[in-house]
């Protein structure tokens, strides 16, 4: 008689959950930093560039190891990089939380990228191996959604319990998520992949896949901008006390949310992913434009809640709609490596962003420039939007 805990199958909510909770917590770094920006700027006597350059070494290092990730996913199967995903993630939380000084905290931040890269590979395999074609466009939603969940929390509560207990106790309660994420995944069954023969080929990665690749990482500077610098363009710039500003960073998660679910059924069933991405670059273009007319003085300051919702379900939830396509484009067995070359556009974006948005305002003394090129990578995504093919999909083929 076996003693072993039996092994547990995959239910659509479990999965759902879990992916949720990987794909929260192989993010949270990057709207964190900017939300506790002015606690770390305080504490390490820091500028506002380094505190981009916390966002950079997350992107970066994600953006260039996802190639790899992809590959591993695909030998060693979705379960194993979930629990690889996971365990990263509370040890790059775990460092941050004891970081004693500037330098550490950008161990950290190179940490945070590890699962940053690997997460999009393994909760895509994750869908793949358990849900049937088709089928995919809210779980991926959900899942993808797992990021803003973690920005809405962090936009929420950081700002609350470190203004009672410190920033490092605030980052420290988020530990509760990859521990609940590691639960998740205990004894779940394994699929078997097939390995290649020598004489199939592996094929290239198809066009549509690279057209996604450039337009996540157009996207990727824009988010990276906008995530790191809103809650301290609202405070410095605007005049909004912090935990104010903070329910930006919340209300685009919650935003995030719901877009990324309804965009990615909408985008399988109706629109298709080309269109559906275009569509979702202007909308962050016209939040963009706002910014910039509220830092010139043109605009009321409440334009940033117009804003930042119009970002939450444009920009935010691209990332749903890329995925799904990602599946759908990918040969079969080879999702990973398709992630992989799409994550490192993304992050690599998001690594280059925000520096150059901090760097931009330490010189210049003014919002209104950077928010007039964020501005211009949107309405660039949305020109390449148009290059991916409507064909393809599952609603089209």
């Amino acid at each position: 008689m076996s003693l072993r805990a039996p092994v547990r199958p995959f239910s659509r909510f479990s999965l759902a959950a879990v992916a949720a909770t990987a794909m929260g917590v192989a993010t949270f770094s990057q709207s964190a930093f900017g939300v506790l920006a002015s606690d770390l700027i305080d504490e390490f006597g820091v500028d506002r560039w380094q505190i981009g350059i916390l966002v950079t070494a997350t992107g970066f290092t994600g953006g260039f190891l996802s190639p790899v990730f992809g590959r591993v996913t695909d030998r060693v199967g979705s379960v194993r990089s979930m629990v690889g995903v996971l365990t990263l993630g509370a040890l790059y939380m775990s460092v941050v939380v004891v970081a004693p000084s500037y330098a550490i905290l950008v161990i950290g931040a190179l940490l945070s990228g590890m699962p940053n890269g690997w997460g999009n590979p393994a909760t895509n395999a994750l869908i793949v191996d358990n849900i049937a074609a088709g089928t995919r466009g809210v779980i991926t939603g959900i899942k993808q959604s797992g990021v803003h969940i973690g920005t809405s929390l962090g936009g929420l509560f950081l700002p609350i319990i470190s203004s009672v207990a410190g920033w490092r106790v605030a980052y420290a309660s988020f530990l509760v998520f990859p521990v609940a994420g590691l639960v998740g995944m205990w004894r779940r069954p394994r699929v078997e992949r097939r390995a290649r023969s020598h004489g199939e080929k592996r094929g290239a990665v198809p066009k549509s896949i690279r057209w996604i690749a450039l337009y996540g990482a157009l996207t990727g500077l824009g988010v990276s901008a906008t995530m790191t610098f809103l809650p301290l363009f609202a405070n410095e710039d605007q005049g909004w006390t912090t935990t104010r500003a903070g329910l930006l960073i919340a209300g685009i998660g919650v935003v995030g949310v719901i877009a990324r679910i309804s965009w990615g059924s909408f985008s399988e069933r109706r629109l298709g992913h080309g269109r559906t991405l275009r569509l979702l670059a202007l909308q962050s273009s016209l939040a963009a434009a706002l910014l910039g007319l509220a830092s010139a003085g043109f605009a009321p300051s409440w334009v940033l809640v117009p804003a930042a919702l119009l970002v939450g379900s444009g920009a935010i939830a691209w990332n749903a709609v890329g995925m799904l396509a990602v599946m759908d484009y990918s040969p079969a067995g080879l999702v990973g490596r398709g992630t992989g070359l799409v994550m490192l556009g993304f992050l690599t974006g998001i690594g280059v962003g925000a520096p150059l948005m901090g760097l931009s305002v330490d010189r210049l003394a003014v919002y209104t420039p950077g928010w007039v090129v964020v501005a211009a990578f949107f309405v660039m995504s949305a020109l390449v939007a148009g290059k991916i093919h409507r064909t393809g999909t599952l609603a089209h083929v």
